[in-house]
């Protein structure tokens, strides 16, 4: 088959919407017998993901979706995905997220779903997005939600302090500077030096390309010019304590938070839930505006998921129903606005997931979110591509900003050594690399 050729070449090379609720009536070839529906297993970790199961489950007859929660996928599920397949105990569907997507495929965990008729759903999404997911010719997984960087802040006290929302990083350098001048207690954000997809995202923004096969072999430049960039001008805000330097969400953060010691916050839409549960007391004081830029207006991605198909997945068409459905169905969206504010792959899906989401979650009411992520989401820059080890990179890109937070230079050396490590750990698993 072509996907197996294309998983021995990697190491050389890495419309309308559906309707909203599939009717129960509709029979799926060999999905059951009799009146007993087939049983699909579905394992994630992601906001909504039960209430989504739950919807389905109420609106279908001829398949029912056993949901079961693993670890967030760097924290124990991907090592749990991969187990099961190679014991031959694979579920049905699972949760992978877009830099880890080419590690499933060349390690042989996942099948590609293009015989399933997905191609009739690229149109759909953001032409990065579908580019993410479509690797050496085949389609590998459906998007399920993305997550175009946007920066929120604190809109009461910009406006008690006389500030306005930067357009361009030098636009936010220079209000950091004036609120420092004029306020020596408040930050204008808070920069994390252990979350590598942070950091990704702003280099993606940035212009940097860390990862390309456009010659026939992989070439590593996790420590090209543009990257380096961000991360000097990331050094320089934290040295010049013009941002704090603390992990995001830890109860340093949320105390900073709280009391309006750090006013602005690097997110994506799915970061307006967390924004609500740490401190619901803030509740209308925010907005959100585009992340700024270098030149033109761009964004990069800080998360999102997609639903990808295990090789030894018990019951393949029952699965792919399902999942098109979570990728494609205003009700998917409905029945997760409770609990989750992340931003649907699907463009046809972003007017209601701006209205379902505003009516499910006040805290976001008037804060412009679905505008601003609808934008930013058209800015991204399509020729991103990812590694084909990034679970064990991002581990280590972790590690190295984490033990050089703080030090002159420390992001800038943090990426230098990761371009070393990372050249030589796929080298060492017999990945071409050229210099």
């Amino acid at each position: 088959m072509y996907h197996r050729r294309y998983r021995a070449a990697v190491p050389r090379v890495l419309a309308a919407v559906a309707a909203a609720v599939l009717l129960a009536s509709c029979s799926l070839s060999g999905s059951g017998s009799g009146d007993r529906p087939v049983t699909i297993t579905y394992w994630s970790w992601v906001s909504g993901a039960q209430e989504m199961v739950d919807r389905f489950n109420e609106t279908h007859d001829d398949i029912q979706v056993d949901f079961e929660l693993i670890p967030a996928g760097t924290s124990g599920g991907y090592s749990k995905m991969f187990n099961a397949v190679r014991a031959g105990k694979a579920p049905d569907i699972v949760t992978v997220e877009y830099p880890q997507l080419p590690t499933f495929v060349t390690q042989n965990v996942v099948q590609p779903i293009t015989d399933f008729g997905v191609g009739d759903l690229a149109d759909q999404y953001p032409e990065w997005t579908w580019r993410q997911v479509e690797l050496g010719g085949e389609v590998y997984s459906l998007p399920k939600d993305i997550a175009p960087q946007v920066l929120f802040y604190r809109a009461d006290l910009f406006d008690e302090y006389g500030l306005e929302p930067p357009a361009t990083w030098e636009e936010f350098r220079a209000t950091a500077e004036q609120l420092r001048a004029e306020h020596p207690d408040v930050a204008l954000t808070t920069f994390p030096s252990n979350d590598a997809g942070m950091l990704s995202g702003l280099a993606w923004q940035g212009g940097a390309e860390w990862f390309d096969t456009s010659s026939g072999t992989w070439q590593v430049h996790t420590d090209d010019e543009a990257g380096l960039d961000v991360a000097r001008y990331w050094d320089e805000m934290i040295a010049e304590g013009l941002v704090i330097n603390e992990p995001l969400y830890a109860e340093k953060h949320v105390t900073d938070l709280q009391q309006g010691r750090s006013l602005s916050l690097i997110g994506a839409p799915w970061s307006a839930a967390n924004i609500s549960r740490f401190v619901p007391e803030l509740a209308g004081t925010w907005g959100v505006v585009p992340l700024p830029s270098w030149d033109e207006p761009a964004s990069g991605n800080y998360g999102g998921s997609t639903m990808a198909l295990p090789e030894g997945a018990p019951n393949p068409e029952a699965a792919m129903e399902f999942a098109r459905w979570v990728s494609t169905s205003p009700d998917a969206i409905a029945a997760a606005a409770p609990v989750s504010t992340a931003f649907p792959a699907n463009t046809t899906l972003t007017e209601t997931w701006g209205q379902v989401t505003e009516e499910a979650n006040p805290y976001v009411e008037g804060m412009n979110l679905p505008e601003v992520a609808r934008a930013a989401a058209a800015t991204v820059d399509p020729s991103w591509e990812w590694g084909p080890s990034m679970a064990e990179g991002f581990s280590r890109l972790t590690d190295e900003t984490t033990a050089l937070a703080g030090s002159p230079g420390g992001l800038v050396e943090a990426l230098r050594r990761w371009q070393d490590s990372t050249v030589d750990q796929l080298r060492q698993r017999g990945f071409d690399i050229r210099d």
